[in-house]
């Protein structure tokens, strides 16, 4: 599309009725506009935009978030009734798989891709998209999409800024990285859905099989890992653990290996705490904080020197195996999902206990049968009355921590 200062002063002039016409476009869905921004607030500023000289040759670089460019291209059609619109394939250029789009590009009216689409520059699409295999787009400081109608696909990768008015549809969603959002205006229907720790908002219903949130991969894997078959997925080892592009790939062919029913999936100790199994003799302090631990393994009990464990920040909602650990004297279970401390009763050496932030422990006076227990460090947790009285009795300054509160 060959645009002149012509256009952005036209388009300027039509900015509140662009802005009305997509409200009402986009119906439900009309709060994702103003999720960059109050968008009505931005008219006048964009308007003194759109009027300064020579922006032809700028506007792909300074148009965004992409609410400016749906606002731009619906201000333009607007001015400019009578030119003939863009409609795909303009811009884009075949590829073997199907299209790229390389600069910043204008489509009017619903849309039907042939094949893959990747989006390399801003695409603003006013209308609905429909793309017959995977959808994919680049880097978010250089691309993002734009859609005023539904976006339906295979499957979908996306890293860059998406802001889609109406519904989001595919068979299989990943993103990546963190620099860029996906806003929908209506649902997200996926059989997997994977935002990782990619920012994404809704405002219809967010109906997915499956969701692998989260800001680390390991955690993102173990969510993932029970609906895809075997080998699409490494849990306990080093790099990117979700083989994304083989799930992405065969969805957009058409033959998705997201699974109907989850598989029972065996999840590995962490590798720091094999290690010390694989050489026990000696091992006398284990920090596994924050790593994936989901059990305590009974032939822990191998580690016979061991006196310091540091358990924090894991998924362990169990101690059961820790029984083993006749010689424990220090041991950290802050912020675990722990619902029993009976297991602890075995422990006659343990001295030094933090339980802080423990919100699911159902059995708080196995505490007083600790014999050897010296000092307990209880942040946020809520202890019965008549516990808490006990304990303070017996270790006076040595309970430290209050009552329930923010989690540290």
């Amino acid at each position: 599309m060959d645009l002149t200062d012509e256009h952005f002063s036209g388009a300027s002039e039509r900015l509140d009725d662009a802005l009305t016409a997509l409200r009402r476009q986009a119906g439900a869905g009309a709060a994702a506009l103003d999720y960059f921004g109050d968008i009505a607030e931005e008219l006048h500023p964009i308007g003194s935009w759109l009027r300064r000289p020579a922006q032809a040759g700028e506007w792909p670089h300074h148009i965004m978030p992409p609410v400016y460019g749906l606002l731009f291209a619906q201000a333009w059609s607007l001015a400019f009734p009578g030119e003939t619109p863009s409609v795909f394939p303009d811009g884009a250029e075949r590829t073997e798989s199907g299209w790229i789009v390389h600069r910043a590009t204008i489509w009017f009216g619903d849309t039907y891709v042939p094949g893959w689409l990747d989006v390399k520059a801003p695409l603003i699409v006013i209308g609905g998209l429909v793309v017959e295999g995977l959808l994919d787009d680049g880097d978010a400081s250089e691309s993002y999409l734009a859609v005023t109608g539904d976006l339906r696909a295979r499957a979908i990768h996306s890293a860059a800024d998406h802001l889609v008015l109406g519904s989001v549809a595919a068979g299989v969603i990943f993103c990546s990285g963190n620099d860029g959002v996906l806003v929908v205006g209506g649902d997200i229907v996926a059989d997997l859905f994977v935002p990782a720790e990619h920012a994404y908002e809704h405002y219809g219903r967010l109906l997915a099989g499956v969701v692998g949130a989260g800001d680390r991969d390991d955690i993102v894997a173990e969510r993932v890992a029970p609906w895809l078959p075997s080998g699409y997925v490494r849990l306990g080892g080093q790099g990117a653990p979700v083989d994304r592009w083989r799930v992405l790939q065969e969805a957009a062919m058409g033959r998705s290996p997201v699974l109907a029913q989850p598989r029972p999936v065996i999840l590995p100790p962490p590798a720091l705490l094999l290690s010390a199994l694989a050489a026990p003799s000696g091992v006398e302090e284990l920090d596994l904080s924050g790593s994936r631990l989901h059990r305590v393994p009974e032939d822990i009990s191998a580690l016979t020197s061991l006196t310091r464990l540091d358990l924090e920040h894991t998924p362990l909602t169990g101690l059961d195996g820790i029984e083993g650990l006749r010689t424990l004297e220090h041991l950290s279970i802050r912020n675990t999902p722990v619902r029993s401390l009976a297991p602890l009763q075995t422990l006659k050496d343990l001295r030094h206990l933090d339980v802080s932030y423990c919100d699911d422990v159902q059995d708080w006076a196995v505490l007083l049968e600790l014999p050897a227990l010296d000092t307990l460090v209880a942040h946020g947790c809520a202890l019965p009355a008549h516990v808490r009285a006990q304990l303070v009795a017996r270790l006076a300054d040595r309970i430290i921590g209050q009552g329930p509160g923010p989690a540290g």
